[in-house]
């Protein structure tokens, strides 16, 4: 038997339904009214404070920057820091017994030393652990990098560009080194779950438009902060600057990569990556022409790569939107044939 709601009820939801339509929106609640004096009080009473906040924050990052730096000094000093924070953050704070502290600070140097005498040894090993330390002392120097650019200015984030430079080489001289764990724990160092970073509960210090997050990310790292800086003050750098970047990248790769896994991204992920840098410097570049001779020759040396045709149509636009206009002579001769 179908159910039928009474007359009533259907009238009462109708009408509900019909002030609910027809109900204005709350207004905001006016500011309230201060007079000259207590503007002027609480202003005041904000200038002091603020200046004591900022005092307060320079003066604790400064000293998180002082145990970073010193933990740099060496691969020793980078594994006891990383360990002591990872004690810190999943022993004290979680009220571990004294034992299970201890427990977990001799399992970590135990891990750490194992990684480390594999990763010294060669062979198969070394492999598949990588250099703990040497990934430990790149990860925290990434770190102290990312809390500089998070704190500069405008005129002082220019100072980083160098600063990211000479990291970038370093690091990529270091990739034999930066293989299996030992690459997941310099990632981990600036990422997620890091323990240095809950440690000193530095995640609200580390974000930046223009800067990468990830200690390995090469492309990042050119695109966000080093091009961003070439774009406004030294765009005639900025074809150089791609073409270091591809040949950082290049590098990195080969040493993380198995050889045939590393022909695979020549040929395919390489040529996309050259095709990317020559609409980039046709766009933001100081010669669109030469960009536009950069696509060409991308495409006539990968004519069978899987973007090629989207290559095709995407530079005869381009030429297309570059094309002289017609002049009147030209236009009538098209007319009369």
């Amino acid at each position: 038997m179908r159910f039928t709601r009474p007359l009533p009820f259907l009238l009462l939801a109708t009408v509900t339904s019909l002030c609910a339509q027809t109900q204005p929106a709350p207004t905001p609640a006016a500011a309230p009214k201060l007079t000259d004096a207590q503007v002027s009080n609480v202003l005041s009473q904000l200038q002091e404070l603020e200046k004591t906040i900022l005092s307060q924050r320079a003066s604790n990052l400064s000293t998180v920057l002082a145990k970073l730096n010193a933990a740099i000094a060496s691969e020793q000093s980078a594994i006891k820091f990383y360990t002591d924070c990872d004690v810190l953050v999943n022993s004290e704070r979680k009220e571990a017994s004294k034992t299970e502290a201890r427990q977990r600070q001799e399992m970590m140097e135990r891990s750490m030393d194992r990684s480390k005498s594999k990763g010294g040894g060669g062979g198969a090993a070394a492999e598949e652990e990588g250099d703990i330390g040497t990934a430990l002392q790149l990860g925290l120097r990434y770190l102290i990098l990312t809390l500089e650019a998070h704190e500069a200015k405008e005129e002082d984030f220019k100072k980083m560009g160098p600063k990211l430079s000479s990291y970038i080489q370093e690091m990529t001289a270091a990739a034999p080194k930066l293989k299996g764990r030992a690459l997941g724990m310099l990632g981990r160092v600036c990422g997620g779950g890091s323990p240095v970073i809950e440690a000193f509960q530095l995640d609200r210090f580390l974000g930046s438009e223009h800067w990468s997050r990830s200690p390995t990310d090469i492309g990042g790292m050119f695109q966000q902060t080093l091009f961003f800086l070439a774009e406004k003050d030294a765009k005639d750098t900025l074809p150089g600057l791609w073409d270091t970047r591809l040949n950082y990248e290049a590098a990195f790769r080969k040493e993380q990569m198995p050889a045939p896994e590393y022909e695979l991204w020549r040929q395919d992920d390489l040529p996309a990556l050259r095709w990317q840098r020559a609409v980039y410097l046709y766009e933001k570049g100081p010669s669109p022409v030469t960009a536009m001779a950069d696509m060409l020759k991308v495409i006539k040396e990968h004519p069978s790569h899987a973007d090629a045709p989207s290559w095709v149509d995407n530079l005869r636009e381009f030429v297309n939107a570059s094309a002289p206009e017609p002049t009147t002579s030209t236009q009538t001769e098209s007319t009369n044939n």
